[in-house]
This record gives structure tokens, sequence and C-alpha cells, in this order.
């Protein structure tokens, strides 16, 4: 689904709601990413894969959303598949994710999901990093984002 979409959806999550409202990027790394962009690093996708049920997908989706929609540029895009599950009759060794009831992306080897929510970033559709539950410590997502970017 598209930003816009999940942020309807889940509108009567107050949560959600309440995270994407009081994120607040920092400056500085929009204005790098941005340049970054500027200078050629465009056509960069997005895909973030969570779960309703899930604290941290409740907050950090809302938080790379209002990060790209400050962004405000062509050159970026995001969407977002929701509808992970756990397996709980799984067997050591076996995927965390329920493959009858999770999206395909969910327990597809390329992904490697690991733990959610996981933001897959793309440019030009090669893979060029990832951002696996929340920001590396003393970040924030747009930081990361920067540095992905910026290899």
């Amino acid at each position: 689904m598209s930003m816009d979409e999940y942020l309807k959806k889940f509108s009567d999550k107050i949560d959600i709601q309440t995270n994407f409202d009081k994120y607040q990027p920092k400056s500085k790394h929009l204005k790098h990413i941005l340049h970054l962009i500027a200078k050629g690093v465009n056509n960069l996708k997005i895909l973030a894969i969570g779960a309703e049920w899930c604290h941290d997908c409740a907050q950090q989706v809302p938080s790379m959303i209002k990060v790209v929609k400050e962004l405000n540029s062509d050159h970026i895009e995001m969407k977002i598949l929701y509808g992970i599950k756990v397996n709980a009759f799984r067997k050591e060794g076996e995927i965390l994710w329920d493959k009858r009831h999770s999206v395909p992306e969910a327990i597809d080897p390329k992904f490697n999901l690991t733990s959610i929510p996981t933001f897959y970033i793309f440019q030009d559709n090669q893979l060029i990093g990832r951002i696996v539950e929340h920001p590396k410590r003393f970040s924030s997502l747009e930081r990361d984002l920067c540095n992905i970017l910026g290899k």
C-alpha cells in the first residue's frame, strides 16, 4: 500500500497517527539526502514490511513515512507491506513467519526477513541497504538512510 493508504487505513490507531505527527526528522539529514538526490542518487524505493500487532512497526513506519513526505521528492517512493504473522508452531531452523498468512516477501529468502519492521532501500531496482527494526543506536531513520545512500 502507499503511504497515504497506510495512514488512512490506520487512522483509527492512535499510536500510529501520534507517531507520525510527533516525529520531527532532522533537517540536516533531509538536506543531505536531497543533496545526494541532486547529485544523481535517484530512482529510490523504500519497501517497509511489518504488521499491525508490532509495536516497533507502529513507531518506525509512520516515522519513515514522515521522512519521505518531508523530502517531497519525485525521486523517492515508499510502499508498505503489512500482514506478517508469526508461525507459533515452527520447528527449530524454520523461518519465523507463517507461510500461509504472511505476505510472500516475508518468506522469500531473497528478503531475509528476520525482524519487523524492515525497510529495504532500492536504487534502480537493486537492494542497496536495509534498516532492521529501528535505527542504529544514537541515530535516526533519516541518518541511517543518509548512510545507506552515501555508500
